[in-house]
């Protein structure tokens, strides 16, 4: 054990400085869903003089790269998701966006890096692996409800393959400390509307109409019985309503308004009992009143739900790497964010870790969530994830799959 985490350290800490450098390249040009074309670029790049086969999507902007070491190995997949977010970077990073309203907000400049620099990892230590690798670079990410994952496996991303395994960066845990949860991991994530309909009247005659705007008010104020009247304590959800537009003007009685929100939670029946719960709430309040109500319910990414055999799989080899700095930290609860690796994992066993990426000791004032504006993170997690995927990899043929 010593001797190959020895060989894995060495090997890491030689490629890391070409590796840091793409992450800082592709974090500087951030491209948005679906635009992702001088990413991929880079990749391919990045990966020209190694063993990996690369191979462009046709459908979108992603690549499936392959590195084969042996004909009767399995094939496990790794992936990496490349968009960034429609954001004005406000950090003081020498690296930071030179796009006015493009961001990588949410560590997929990270992600991208790690599984590019994972594949040259892997490819210089090709006659340790025991399994035959492939490297998802996908598109998308963001683009809720679509997203890029659907597209990937059209394009065959996971043909042939016996796992998945994923991370996320996550300011929440420290450098070297690495999330690993059995069972749902990340929330369904469903979108909502509703659009609300009175009868307009001059503001100094409401007894004349039927304000679109208080019935709106009611609405959200009763939409969140839903949650902590409608389903079981021990069960995980959120409504969230993010965005209200109503009315025309000052002086008049608003004769429609318009609720804009998100639904999560991390099962199946929850999610069912939520959207007739929600429906029932809209139009009831609205009758109340005299209005009328419309909920159009969309579904988004489904629940991510980590494999049981792969998190115990995964536990082991994360705790084998305690001499590189890397310790697993089991997590107890899930999250409210969604990914589409879930969709990845409804097809075939998926593993979803969450990366560390907070400089131990930061002040908590400068640790700053995920989508913000002034997020960074630690370069040096990315060591730690080269050293996780590799490891997987180099122990593929014991995945209990």
């Amino acid at each position: 054990m010593e001797e190959l985490n020895s060989l894995l350290n060495n090997a890491v800490e030689s490629i890391y400085p070409e590796v840091r450098e793409l992450q800082e390249s592709i974090h500087s040009e951030p491209e948005l869903s679906n635009e992702e074309n001088r990413t991929r670029e880079k990749v391919k790049t990045f990966l020209k003089d190694t063993k990996v086969e690369v191979r462009e999507c046709e459908r979108s902007t992603g690549l499936i790269c392959d590195l084969k070491v042996g004909e009767k190995l399995p094939i496990i997949a790794f992936r990496g998701d490349m968009d960034a977010l429609s954001i004005g970077e406000k950090t003081d990073l020498p690296y930071l966006s030179t796009f006015k309203n493009a961001m990588h907000a949410c560590g997929h400049d990270f992600h991208t890096t790690i599984l590019a620099g994972s594949a040259k990892l892997m490819s210089f230590l090709s006659e340790r692996l025991k399994a035959n690798v492939r490297f998802i670079f996908q598109p998308a990410e963001e683009n809720n409800p679509e997203g890029g994952a659907k597209r990937m496996m059209e394009e065959g991303a996971l043909s042939g393959c016996a796992a998945i395994f994923g991370l996320h960066l996550w300011p929440e845990l420290n450098t070297g400390q690495i999330g690993l949860k059995r069972g749902p991991l990340f929330a369904a994530s469903d979108k909502i509307k509703i659009k609300i309909t009175g009868k307009s009247a001059h503001a100094a005659k409401p007894e004349a109409g039927t304000d679109a705007v208080v019935i709106a008010g009611h609405i959200i104020v009763a939409m969140q019985t839903a949650i902590s009247r409608g389903i079981s304590p021990f069960d995980e959800a959120v409504v969230t309503i993010g965005r209200m537009e109503g009315g025309t003007r000052y002086n008049i009685i608003a004769e429609e308004a318009d609720l804009y929100g998100t639904v999560r939670n991390t099962s199946p029946t929850v999610r069912e009992a939520l959207r007739k719960r929600l429906a029932s709430i809209v139009k009831n309040t609205a009758d109340m009143f005299g209005g009328s109500a419309e909920l159009d319910y969309a579904e988004g990414f489904p629940v991510l739900v980590n494999n049981s055999d792969l998190y115990s799989f995964a536990s082991e080899e994360v705790q084998g790497l305690e001499e590189l700095g890397i310790k697993g930290m089991k997590m107890e609860h899930s999250s409210m964010v969604a990914e589409d690796f879930s969709y990845y994992a409804l097809e075939i066993p998926g593993f979803f870790m969450l990366l560390g990426s907070t400089a131990p000791g930061t002040d908590k004032k400068e640790v700053f969530p995920l989508h913000s504006p002034y997020f960074r993170a630690d370069q040096e997690c990315i060591k730690r994830g080269l050293s996780t995927f590799a490891k997987l990899a180099m122990d593929g043929d014991r995945i209990p799959v």
